[in-house]
Formats: C-alpha cells, structure tokens, sequence
C-alpha cells in the first residue's frame, strides 16, 4: 500500500525543498513518487476567478487569497486528488503532500478521518522573518517551479499565527494518530542539518530500515 506523508510548514519554510530531498532519497531506494501541493489548487482557483472575488493579484504573478473560505475548499479538493490516484498506486510509493496553513486543528477538518488514519507527518519549524527572507531570495533568484511568491500582507492577514506545535495532541486526540507518526524539524537552518533526520523517519514509515 502506498504511503501518505504530510509536509506541513509556513510558506517558506521549506517545504518543497525537502519534498524534493525525499523524492532523491527515495529514489535512490528504489521507490516511486509522487507530490500533491494545494498551491497549485489554489492558483488553478484563482486564475478562474476573473472577478476576483476571492483573490486578488499580487506582485511577481502571485495571488493573495481575499475570501479565506478558499483554503478549506483547497484541502477537499486535495483529498479528492490523492484519493483518485491512490486507486492507481503501486505498494511502493511515497505520496508528499505539502500545505501551510493557520490552524492546523481547522485544516484537518477539511480531511475524511479513513484518509488521516494510516498517514505520517513532517512539520518544518521555521521563524516567521527567517521564511520571508527566503521568500525574497527565491523571487530574487528562482531556480525551480516551486519558486512563486508570498506577500508580507497574506502572512499579516492569515500567516499570523501557527499551532502546528500542537499537532501530535490534536492527530492523536481528534484522529487517534500516535505521536510516533508526527516528526518536527527545526528548518531554520541549512537542509543538510536536518537530512539525516528527514531521510531516518522515510526509512521508518517505508520499512526500509534494513535496505
């Protein structure tokens, strides 16, 4: 069976350049592949909104979200997603799925529990201005299609807090996930730092400790 693991973190904070990692990484193993992002629902949610009700066009050809409604419809049409290729996928493939969010607790509501049972977390801990200025230096110098742009005004309007420190209690209160399947890495700074840490916990959850 396929395995899903979560990559949760501000914008910023690295979440698509560890995806990336992983997806070397596992490779490398012999494993497949396969990344879900809800930017590209998003974008795909706000180009069809020629009225821009719910966003509006930001700097650098980015979006900002107006009606925050939006990212809750975001997160469903994701499970819908990975549900629809999980009927297709192999035994052995690892399903990244990226997302930031406020409120963790809210996003996961979006989320069927059968689809939250089995899966696995990794929530990047990075410093708010630490994700800006990474942000800036991305836009400044982009080098890869995960390179878009986040405003300083959608982190003041909606990136103003962040309980993803809470997550193993909730998971495990609300969805009855053990602690044992929520890793949090300190990314603040270099993704060498954190590697072996990140590619121990692949190990873990695709049983290839012994490989």
């Amino acid at each position: 069976m396929a395995v899903k693991l979560f990559i949760l973190g501000l914008p910023g904070s690295g979440k698509s350049t560890v995806a990336r990692s992983i997806a070397t990484y596992i490779k490398s193993k012999g494993w497949n592949h396969i990344r879900f992002s809800d930017h590209v629902i998003l974008q795909d949610m706000f180009l069809a909104d020629s009225e821009h009700k719910q966003f509006k066009p930001a700097d650098y050809g980015g979006f900002d979200v107006l009606d925050l409604s939006v990212f809750d419809i975001a997160l469903q049409r994701l499970e819908q997603e990975v549900k629809k290729h999980i009927l297709s996928a192999k035994s052995d493939e690892l399903i990244l799925i990226e997302f930031a969010r406020n409120d963790y607790q809210k996003a996961f509501q979006q989320f069927s529990q059968d689809f939250l049972k089995d899966a696995y977390f990794l929530y990047l801990d990075t410093d708010i201005e630490k994700c800006k200025k990474r942000i800036r230096r991305r836009i400044a110098h982009p080098s890869t299609e995960d390179d878009f742009f986040v405003s300083d005004y959608i982190f003041s309007a909606y990136y103003n807090q962040d309980n993803g420190r809470d997550l193993p209690h909730f998971l495990e209160r609300d969805y009855g996930i053990g602690r044992q399947r929520v890793v949090f890495i300190d990314n603040n700074g270099s993704l060498q730092g954190a590697t072996a840490q990140i590619n121990l916990f692949v190990d873990i959850i695709c049983g290839l400790e012994s490989i």
